[in-house]
């Protein structure tokens, strides 16, 4: 069988690869970056100092989202629970977990690593301001890599699973009716219900003009809705 993706490694006998997706993304936000953020934020810079910038902060971002990963990651590790692989893809990544969690409050602490994890970088890097501030692209750096952290935390709390908090709502159900069955059922359901929204809120952008923005919204809706079908289908055989 084919690989589906490029091994980069491994981290605490965690192998990391890259989906070939990833090269899409990567070359997507490079791209935005050095044609709209960083020029309208720091209108004085070269085009090559854009172009350096937004590749450098693309693979930063990415760096983050394995950090992200790695804190779910270490957090299962602790708890026993084998971690086959991180792989970062199109969406950010994923960090593929071999084992259910023995309790709620496992699920909880795995799927709440994450976020916090983000949200860590993201005081980091606003503290490193002051800082690089004599430095121009290093201040745009850090602002950027601060604001993108915070979001990737606070995108991945919204409560419908595959979302961290969509396992933070599967634990809390787990922990309330300790069925972790119609808790997983639950949890999925509210993912789909988001899921349509952003591609509702999607639709609603590219009638609005912003074809971009809105098939991405889109196709992050259908991202989260195709993978908690999937859960359901596993969880309910239906």
């Amino acid at each position: 069988m084919a690989r589906q993706h490029i091994p980069l490694g491994s981290i605490l006998g965690i192998p990391v690869g890259l989906d070939y997706s990833w090269f899409l993304i990567f070359a997507l936000l490079t791209t935005l970056l050095a044609n709209s953020y960083y020029p309208a934020e720091f209108p004085d810079w070269t085009p090559g100092v854009y172009w350096a910038m937004g590749a450098v902060t693309a693979l930063l971002f990415f760096a983050s989202v394995l950090l992200h990963e790695l804190g779910h990651s270490l957090v299962a590790l602790r708890h026993r629970i084998r971690v086959r692989s991180i792989t970062l893809h199109i969406f950010g990544g994923i960090a593929e977990i071999a084992d259910e969690p023995s309790s709620a409050a496992v699920e909880f602490f795995v799927a709440i690593a994450g976020p916090l994890t983000s949200f860590a970088l993201a005081a980091l890097f606003y503290m490193l301001q002051p800082a690089f501030s004599p430095v121009e692209p290093l201040l745009g750096l850090a602002e950027y890599l601060a604001y993108i952290n915070l979001s990737l935390g606070l995108f991945n709390l919204v409560p419908g699973y595959p979302l961290d908090g969509g396992r933070v709502l599967r634990a809390v159900v787990w922990a309330i009716t300790g069925n972790m069955r119609r808790a997983t059922v639950v949890a999925a359901n509210v993912g789909r219900g988001f899921a349509f929204l952003f591609i509702a809120l999607g639709a609603w952008q590219v009638l609005s003009g912003n074809l971009g923005g809105g098939l991405w919204i889109a196709f992050i809706g259908w991202f989260l809705n195709s993978e908690a079908r999937a859960e359901l289908l596993r969880t309910t055989g239906r």
